[in-house]
């Protein structure tokens, strides 16, 4: 019997025109030559740029930002390599000496370089802000996972005891701290750790309760894949990018607290130095030597707004509605 219309069974598919084109299923590719290779599923494509040179193009703001941040951590880094000085050298020839070739920021009421002091409390500050964010971000990320994922009383459980951190003032809690621990770097690292875990708690437990929903979640959970599988490889990259964004505002707040802590005597102590103990030190001789405290406090407030900017850069590129502004 003949093949009624279009193929038979055993019959080939009619050939296209040479000026016909095939659209590819993927939107990114747009519509190929007839003849032509499609792509595999998944297949990157290679003309599209990634997401950092993106970023460069986006927002130079931010790049400019993250530049500073660089240069100020290779700069506290490498400071006695890069020749700041002692940071501990007396002089009693530099006693209240204005900026020169000699003391580029001058010198404190012992005779010490101000720059090789300000590099160093440079280093110990950001060094302290950044511990303290990775731990609260680590913490409060495992807590936010597992209440979002969980549900239930632990849920409420760990909900209601952020509550209870979020009240306590992050001055209040340095004091309190200070008085268990005595002032020091311990109690520092445990204030800033224990006010923003709850902010880390929260931020990844609202994409949480979005993620486990979704199909693949369910599949997993259906194949037998275990609960820490599924936070860990398939939860946890969902959320990461609101949590990388926070990470920068925590650090800013970090670098804020710190300074404020060391300026109130309730964090690092003497001779070591920080940017908030330089700030306490050079307060009490503003009048006769300003640069005491005017270079501490400069370098502070820039890098606190360098690492702000930075956050606001990530989260209008990360977030499509801000991005569209």
């Amino acid at each position: 019997m003949a093949a009624s219309d279009g193929v038979g069974a055993r019959g080939a598919a009619p050939a296209l025109p040479p000026d016909e084109t095939v659209r590819d299923a993927s939107p990114t590719r747009g519509t190929v030559p007839a003849g032509a290779p499609l792509p595999l599923a998944g297949q990157r494509d290679r003309r599209r740029p990634s997401s950092l040179r993106r970023f460069v193009r986006e927002s130079p703001l931010g790049v400019i930002s993250a530049l500073f941040l660089l240069a100020a951590i290779v700069t506290a880094l490498l400071g006695p390599l890069l020749g700041t000085g002692d940071p501990e050298a007396l002089s009693a020839a530099a006693m209240f000496s204005p900026p020169s070739s000699d003391y580029l920021m001058g010198g404190d009421y012992l005779g010490r370089s101000v720059l090789a002091r300000l590099v160093s409390g440079l280093r110990i500050s950001l060094a302290l802000a950044a511990v303290s964010a990775l731990l609260a971000a680590s913490v409060g990320t495992f807590l936010g996972l597992v209440s979002g994922y969980f549900g239930g009383i632990l849920d409420e459980l760990v909900m209601r005891v952020t509550d209870v951190l979020f009240a306590f003032p992050t001055i209040l809690l340095g004091l309190l701290m200070a008085v268990v621990l005595e002032p020091g770097v311990r109690g520092v690292v445990l204030t800033i750790v224990i006010a923003t875990i709850p902010v880390f708690s929260r931020v990844a437990r609202g994409p949480t309760l979005a993620v486990r929903a979704t199909e693949y979640t369910i599949a997993a959970r259906v194949v037998g894949a275990s609960p820490a599988r599924i936070l860990f490889r398939y939860v946890l990259p969902n959320v990461s990018t609101p949590l990388l964004v926070q990470l920068a505002f925590t650090l800013s707040g970090a670098l804020l607290a710190e300074g404020a802590l060391s300026f109130l005597g309730l964090g690092v102590q003497p001779p070591t130095p920080s940017l908030g103990s330089l700030l306490r030190d050079g307060k009490t001789y503003m009048e006769i030597a300003p640069w005491t405290m005017l270079f501490p406090g400069l370098t502070l407030a820039l890098a606190i707004l360098a690492v702000n900017l930075l956050g606001d850069e990530l989260q209008s590129f990360t977030d499509p509605r801000l991005r569209s502004r």
